[in-house]
């Protein structure tokens, strides 16, 4: 997990303009992509079913086994 990526780019955000930080946003948005994927394959890894991922990640065991199933 890159926790010091997405602090540095939260923490950047402070003086930017609009622009600057929307780019920020998007580059968070990707980040935080990558970590639920990756949290999401040591979840799977560690036992827990689809449903219980879905209930941590607040959406239907169907969203999450779509997105995530084919990993």
């Amino acid at each position: 997990m890159e926790e010091y990526r997405m602090k540095t780019l939260v923490g950047s955000m402070d003086g930017m303009g609009p622009a600057e930080a929307l780019y920020a946003v998007a580059e968070l948005h990707k980040e935080v992509g990558r970590t639920e994927a990756a949290l999401v394959r040591s979840a799977r890894r560690a036992g827990l079913s689809w449903e219980a991922i879905a209930l941590c990640l607040g959406v239907s065991k169907q969203a999450v086994h779509k997105k995530y199933g084919k990993q």
